[in-house]
């Protein structure tokens, strides 16, 4: 089959063309530690407008290699979920703002700064000494928008999130008149997508896990009381009433 541009950018035109790169903001919510700080660091406010990218994470599965027959070729089976690092390039205002709120918040999760001497504390925190993550974790939106609706068709929503490292900052004498930027990785515990559904709670139903689970307890708990009824027979029916119990325990099993 001969490719077709005049296809190709009908059926682009059809999907309302392709997404840009550059139109996305990333709304990062004041972490608790820093909200009494609003007036000493303003910039604050204003983080989306600073944020000149983001590389927004794969899903990557884990997975184990297993050989189902105990031999033969290796395969892969899914093992866990993986969050990769978040990163992210901030913009560095005039007033140095942004680089006072990441090392100010780097400093909620561990004070590093040990020139007040071994016991110069900072917000009730020794040198070293570790913050409450309920203090120091936020959520983050990443939200990339339609050039074509003009509104936002896609969201990232990062929960328990702080940052884990502020990268390099490199002024140079070369680079006239280039911004200031500072990278900065963080991690999170919650990845929510725009594409995937919200999970519920789910009843005894066909299908569920847990009403498959609340039956296996169910079961779990019948066998155990069939096993106690077991004893030794007195009689020909005795007999036949063990014989039957027997077999319910092995049919709970199939």
């Amino acid at each position: 089959m001969t490719f077709n541009i005049a296809d190709f950018n009908s059926k682009l035109h059809e999907h309302g063309g392709v997404a840009k790169t550059n139109l996305f903001f990333a709304r990062i919510n004041i972490p608790q530690a820093l909200i009494n700080e609003f007036v000493d660091i303003p910039v604050s406010r204003d983080l989306e407008f600073f944020c000149r990218s983001v590389t927004l994470p794969e899903l990557d599965i884990t997975t184990g290699e297993v050989q189902p027959q105990g031999f033969g070729p290796v395969v892969r089976r899914p093992q866990s979920m993986n969050f990769p690092i978040l990163p992210a390039v901030f913009m560095v205002d005039s007033n140095f703002g942004i680089m006072k709120f990441f090392h100010r918040w780097m400093q909620a999760i561990v004070n590093y700064d040990k020139s007040g001497g071994n016991f110069g504390a900072v917000n009730n925190a020794l040198p070293f000494e570790m913050g409450y993550k309920s203090e120091y974790a936020t959520t983050m939106d990443v939200a990339v928008f339609s050039q074509n609706t003009r509104k936002v068709e896609y969201v990232y929503n990062f929960a328990g999130l702080y940052p884990l490292n502020t990268g390099n900052v490199s002024p140079s004498w070369e680079n006239q008149g280039e911004v200031l930027t500072l990278p900065v990785g963080f991690t999170y515990d919650q990845l929510k997508v725009s594409g995937s559904e919200t999970g519920r709670v789910q009843s005894d139903v066909p299908g569920s896990t847990t009403g498959r689970m609340l039956r296996w307890f169910s079961s779990i708990n019948q066998t155990v009381n069939a096993i106690e009824s077991i004893r030794r027979p007195t009689d020909i029916q005795d007999a036949v009433n063990n014989i039957q119990t027997v077999n319910t325990i092995y049919n709970s099993f199939k």
